[in-house]
């Protein structure tokens, strides 16, 4: 890959000399100017000089030092960016001017999210627009009492599930909207929750948990008696390492709901934990609502991480 370069805008064209004297050999890397004090040309290295511009003896040299005066002659490296060392006469032309190599090598940079060539010496992870992939993005039109994501693509690190909506239980300010995973309903299933919740009063932090279940809680949303129809719940669940065949699988949520105007706010963090028969990678994702199911336009997303 091309190191930087430097460029000016100012360097004023000039004619070649030879350190010592005569003219330049192919094997000659001590140049100066012929004015003996060039003007405009960058100071700092390397930089593209041009020798004989414009006619089929045309070489271009990289300059890595020098003044370009007789006491301080350029040294250059001969032959660059697809040209190659020529013997030049002296006081030939000489000028400081851009390399094609530069353009090309800014356009390879400019194309390589698309081509998934390195940048920056980064993974491509790093930079290119797959490293967060969209898999599904779910609303639901009708009530409906469970949503499923199947075929999950083993094509990332890490999942992330996103969640906004509002249940249809009429009994409940919020409800917790249970997962499975690979449609497993067998006894795999642990968590624990921290969470607060006010209504008129607060409840101080308290924890529950869970084991040998057939699903783990997984998003709080709220309901009903959770006051207008516009009060939304939600909340974001991280799994790292989904595709492993090697360990469980863990996920990691923070979710809750609320009215910004009246005295009703719930918050939860939890952890929930799958632990198959056989250890598998995720290949599909259940979320189950509680009686009453999911009210119409609730959002679920899936997203692809790394």
């Amino acid at each position: 890959m091309t190191s930087w370069r430097y460029y000016a805008n100012t360097a004023v064209a000039d004619t070649l000399r030879k350190t010592g004297g005569g003219n330049l050999s192919t094997s000659d890397t001590s140049i100066y100017a012929g004015s003996g004090a060039p003007v405009g040309y960058p100071t700092s290295f390397p930089w593209i000089l041009q020798i004989e511009p414009g006619t089929a003896n045309y070489e271009m040299v990289l300059v890595n030092s020098g003044a370009g005066t007789s006491a301080s002659p350029w040294i250059i490296a001969r032959g660059q960016d697809g040209t190659t060392a020529k013997t030049h006469t002296s006081g030939v032309a000489i000028a400081h001017t851009m390399s094609a190599v530069d353009l090309s090598t800014a356009a390879s940079h400019y194309a390589a999210g698309s081509s998934g060539s390195p940048v920056h010496n980064l993974p491509a992870a790093a930079w290119l627009a797959g490293a967060f992939q969209t898999f599904f993005e779910s609303t639901t039109t009708a009530a409906q009492s469970s949503l499923s994501w199947s075929s999950i693509p083993q094509t990332a690190q890490h999942l992330l599930i996103t969640a906004s909506g509002r249940l249809a239980e009429t009994s409940a300010l919020a409800d917790d909207v249970a997962v499975q995973f690979n449609g497993d309903s067998g006894a795999h299933y642990s968590y624990m929750s921290q969470y607060s919740l006010f209504s008129g009063s607060l409840t101080q932090p308290t924890a529950n948990n869970g084991y040998a279940l057939t699903s783990a809680p997984l998003f709080r949303l709220t309901a009903s008696q959770g006051g207008a129809a516009v009060n939304v719940g939600g909340g974001f669940a991280f799994i790292p390492n989904y595709t492993s065949a090697s360990f469980n699988k863990m996920a990691y949520c923070v979710s809750g709901g609320g009215d910004g105007t009246s005295s009703f706010i719930d918050m939860r963090t939890r952890i929930a934990c799958w632990n198959p028969a056989a250890q598998a990678g995720i290949t599909s994702i259940g979320l189950i609502a509680p009686s009453g199911g999911f009210n119409v336009n609730c959002q679920f997303c899936l997203y692809g991480i790394g």
